[in-house]
């Protein structure tokens, strides 16, 4: 007999999924982008929101159509080695060398800071970034209790928080939007769209995806048409809230330019919007937004990546050490700075965003492309050549008469999508080259 889908069931899901996503970056950047897009803002948003919810959503339907747990599988038709390296690049990109780290890094500094008397930032940082991880190893260690601690405790917590600052914005703007500025005067929606970049969802998608696999059977739910379509509507729940903070963010930091100038720092204009709201009441407001935001998302990296490596060195070494071990580094590295984080994870990103992109654009499309290897082969090998390329630009490294040659010649590669016409190029070579296979 079939199980029926209820809406107390999904909703749950897809607030835990929703959580997951939405940390550190996602709060931070776009207020920022608002503020640099001005009268651009729209075109700006819908390029943040496609990279930001969009992909990260079909990473999750990827996931689901092929009914696996395993986010190697996404790769897998380019070659299991490669599969597994990506994976877990991705899964350490995510994971404690740049993304959990800076969950702590920025709900300390965009919301604790403020009560931490002048002389105690270094001093407070350690103490709040060693509780953060206590908190996060605790509600780590039993993965399946997340979806009762997250999808029915905290995210509810999180969004009443995230509604109240909202609300003033939309109700009392700061502001009119200024003139854009840089290249949201130029290329509004392909700046917006890298800006994507920086929340590391689609990144996180593939083990995202794992994980709600993962709570959805626990729940004792085995049957795979049903679990699919769980986890595509839970995906939609979460990408529906995301686009519409987002959204409300971006318009947020787009109106307060008037009232405050120009704020780099996403954390410290927010502090600034919720200060002029609701005076000193407003820090606390966004301290427990901030907090929410950024521990479920440290929590669902943190039992993501450790039931990865756990299944992929076949259960060897137990999980629950593997969620102490992310913790303990992921403490080290917070201590860093956020600037530091934020700076040496961009080149990264630059790299790894155009693979996995085309990668889970490829499964999605299954239909298609049948997850044919002559297909995905060529494809992610010509991205994977141009993606390292505008890491290393992303780097500032020069390579010489390669990138002179490429912005002369290449389509999209001054503004960071060189790979877009070598990836066209590698679906159409493959089904050349599966032609001629099969003639032989």
């Amino acid at each position: 007999m079939e199980q029926k889908i209820s809406l107390s069931l999904i909703l749950p899901i897809g607030l835990m999924l929703f959580s997951f996503f939405f940390g550190a970056g996602n709060f931070i950047f776009p207020p920022v982008l608002g503020q640099a897009a001005g009268d651009n803002l729209l075109s700006a948003t819908i390029g943040f929101c496609i990279s930001g919810v969009g992909l990260p959503l079909l990473g999750i339907i990827a996931m689901a159509i092929n009914r696996s747990d395993n986010p190697d599988n996404l790769a897998s038709p380019v070659h299991p080695n490669f599969a597994k390296a990506l994976v877990i690049i991705c899964a350490l990109t995510i994971g404690p060398f740049f993304a959990i780290p800076r969950t702590a890094a920025v709900s300390f500094d965009t919301g604790i800071l403020a009560f931490v008397p002048a002389g105690y930032h270094d001093l407070g940082m350690i103490a709040y970034s060693l509780f953060f991880f206590l908190l996060t190893y605790y509600l780590s260690v039993n993965p399946s209790k997340i979806i009762d601690n997250i999808g029915k405790i905290m995210t509810p917590m999180l969004l009443i928080c995230l509604a109240i600052l909202i609300a003033f914005v939309l109700l009392d703007p700061l502001g009119p939007t200024q003139a854009a500025q840089g290249d949201y005067a130029e290329v509004p929606f392909f700046k917006g769209f890298q800006e994507g970049y920086n929340t590391m969802d689609l990144l996180a998608a593939m083990l995202f995806g794992a994980a709600t696999v993962n709570a959805i059977e626990s729940k004792g739910i085995l049957d795979h048409k049903l679990l699919t379509r769980l986890c595509i509507y839970a995906g939609i729940i979460a990408a529906t809230f995301l686009a519409l903070i987002y959204s409300s963010l971006a318009y947020t930091g787009a109106t307060s330019v008037q009232a405050f100038g120009i704020v780099s720092n996403g954390g410290q204009l927010l502090n600034q919007i919720a200060v002029h709201y609701m005076g000193n009441f407003g820090k606390v407001i966004l301290a427990l937004i901030i907090f929410f935001a950024c521990i479920t998302t440290s929590i669902g990296l943190t039992s993501s990546i450790s039931g990865y490596f756990n299944a992929l060195f076949n259960e060897k070494i137990q999980y629950q050490r593997y969620v102490l071990a992310i913790s303990v580094f992921s403490f080290a590295v917070s201590n860093v700075g956020l600037s530091n984080i934020i700076k040496f994870s961009i080149p990264v990103l630059c790299m790894l965003y155009p693979i996995v992109i085309v990668l889970v654009l490829l499964n999605v499309c299954s239909g298609l492309f049948k997850r044919d290897p002559y297909i995905f082969r060529p494809c992610v090998l010509f991205t994977t050549i141009f993606a390292i390329l505008d890491g290393l630009k992303a780097a500032g490294i020069n390579t010489g008469f390669i990138h002179a040659s490429l912005e002369a010649y290449m389509p999209l590669y001054n503004i960071g999508f060189g790979w877009v016409v070598p990836c066209i190029a590698g679906i159409v070579l493959g089904f050349i080259w599966k032609a001629c296979a099969q003639k032989n």
